[in-house]
């Protein structure tokens, strides 16, 4: 068939009836975009797609219902559109989340032709205070094994890097400016800097207080105990915690009042 008479299929008014249902949800909302398809055309671009409805016996003959979750309406249409024929615009992935959903999607669904470009467009975008959150972000809801997640590891793992060195001042300043981040996120960028502090040599200086403070700040998240966190001044930075510590006071204050566990 012609790409445009694949096209039209997706009109309201195909004389194709759908026959699959996709319920899309982007993360800044609860409430699913219902997206209708074909099982036909699916099944044709996508070996996923023709084993899910073509060769298990639940699917066949009746209407299917696939959830996607975590992707914007704008970037699964692109999706859907370019299994009907449209060549798909790399330019029109404006940004990282846009670039990552539409590689979460080729991959989930093995529709490997344009992986590698959608790749190099993520690896072309920086990675800057305005959209380090949401990067982070990112990484959280990868899969594990994911090209997409690793590739947006290392982008954060070069920005961090270049903000902090291993300078542990440096670290509780960026903690503080870069705010946002829930409890895995943290965990994930913390993860990150480990493994930079893990290439210095000899552990000593800043590198190893950087890596005490990482272990008391992953234990606090992990077990749920971080009630407050103060960060350290510049001049005096925030030495390790344990574990059972509820929270973290600063450095100047802990010393004026001599009140520290």
């Amino acid at each position: 068939m012609s790409q445009s008479n694949l096209l039209h299929f997706l009109a309201p008014n195909s004389r194709l009836a759908p026959d699959v249902t996709f319920q899309v949800t982007p993360s800044s909302s609860t409430t699913p975009v219902t997206i209708p398809a074909h099982k036909c055309f699916l099944a044709t671009a996508s070996s996923v797609f023709d084993k899910m409805f073509f060769e298990s016996d639940n699917s066949r003959g009746q209407g299917t219902v696939i959830e996607v979750k975590n992707i914007e309406e704008k970037v699964f249409r692109m999706f859907l559109n370019h299994i009907y024929g449209k060549e798909l615009v790399l330019e029109e992935l404006a940004d990282v989340p846009s670039a990552i959903g539409l590689f979460q999607l080729m991959e989930q669904y093995d529709i490997v032709e344009l992986k590698e470009q959608i790749l190099a467009r993520i690896k072309s975008q920086k990675v800057e205070k305005d959209n380090y959150v949401t990067i982070v972000n990112l990484v959280g809801q990868c899969e594990d094994h994911s090209e997409g997640k690793d590739v947006l590891q290392s982008m954060v793992s070069s920005y961090l890097q270049e903000t902090l060195g291993m300078s542990l001042s440096k670290l509780t300043m960026f903690m503080t400016e870069h705010g946002g981040m829930d409890g895995q996120a943290m965990v994930s960028v913390l993860g990150m800097v480990g493994k930079m502090v893990g290439k210095v040599s000899g552990g000593k200086g800043d590198s190893k207080e950087v890596e005490m403070f990482i272990n008391g700040m992953e234990d606090m998240v992990i077990t749920g105990t971080k009630d407050k966190v103060i960060m350290g001044t510049e001049d005096k930075p925030l030495p390790y915690i344990p574990p059972h510590r509820r929270q973290i006071e600063s450095v100047d204050s802990s010393i004026e009042s001599g009140d520290q566990e």
